[in-house]
């Protein structure tokens, strides 16, 4: 499955992302949209607001505000990555030059709360509590996640640590992609389908992470597996509960495709 592929069930929302996007990041300012220029020559996949678009095509009601929601979740990443670079001292990002490394620390952290107030400001136009707090509660698991691989750095830890720190740091912000795909605007609230969908998008952000860090292991990155684990017995057992989690929607060509972002045959975002 490609990347047109996944994105075909919503193609005309994402193209609307897309535009949200653009306009959400637009200023007048010159050095902040340098940095944006830069940032969108090479965006990655951006599975996590296609989660949030494919989820709520899933539950059969895709609105204007999950285009909001979708922007916002891609903001926050956005946001995290360059905050992440200052903390790690990265240099790269995407294979090429972090913005830390281009610009400087401080530009780097500046333009993150930029987009923080951005998703704030999208946050407050839908007036919806639940998303609100679900965001700020996925906001503080993320620095509690990115505290605690901090604190392990250079010592062996536990599977059970690897996975609280992946889960924080990853995989509660894809849950609440797909959790945000669920929300009801101006229809009755579904609440098994946010449960669903936002289990799957834990184990499948779980599976993807474990995916991911074995690519850096073999590229010789510092990464934090533990060892003796079982990766494979790890991502089998995340991919069948993801798969699992989806059981109570109606099948339709957006469930399909998120059942097959969980296979290995599936195109990785590129972090």
């Amino acid at each position: 499955m490609t990347i047109e592929q996944i994105r075909k069930p919503v193609t005309d929302e994402y193209n609307q992302f897309c535009e949200e996007y653009r306009r959400r990041t637009t200023t007048n300012v010159e050095l902040l949209d340098q940095v944006v220029e830069y940032l969108g020559q090479f965006p990655g996949k951006q599975l996590r607001p296609l989660l949030v678009l494919l989820s709520a095509k899933a539950c059969q009601h895709l609105t204007p505000e999950h285009i909001k929601l979708a922007t916002a979740v891609e903001m926050l990443h956005n946001a995290s990555l360059m905050h992440d670079d200052v903390v790690d001292e990265s240099d790269s990002r995407r294979n090429r030059d972090s913005v830390r490394r281009r610009w400087s620390n401080q530009v780097a952290v500046l333009c993150g709360d930029f987009f923080l107030a951005q998703v704030m400001s999208i946050l407050q136009e839908i007036n919806c509590t639940q998303a609100s707090e679900t965001l700020s509660q996925t906001v503080a698991v993320m620095c509690q996640g990115e505290l605690m691989q901090l604190a392990s750095i250079h010592k062996e830890i536990k599977e059970s640590s690897y996975i609280n720190i992946i889960g924080s740091k990853t995989a509660s912000l894809m849950s609440t992609c797909c959790q945000f795909g669920a929300l009801a605007f101006g229809s009755p609230q579904n609440d098994e389908y946010v449960k669903a969908l936002s289990q799957f998008g834990y184990h499948y952000g779980i599976a993807f992470q474990i995916r991911d860090d074995i690519n850096d292991f073999n590229n010789d990155h510092d990464v934090a597996l533990p060892k003796g684990a079982s990766a494979q017995a790890l991502i089998d057992e995340h991919v069948q509960k993801a798969q699992q989690a989806l059981d109570v929607l109606p099948d339709s060509e957006a469930k399909r495709t998120l059942l097959a972002l969980v296979l290995p045959s599936a195109p990785q975002p590129v972090r």
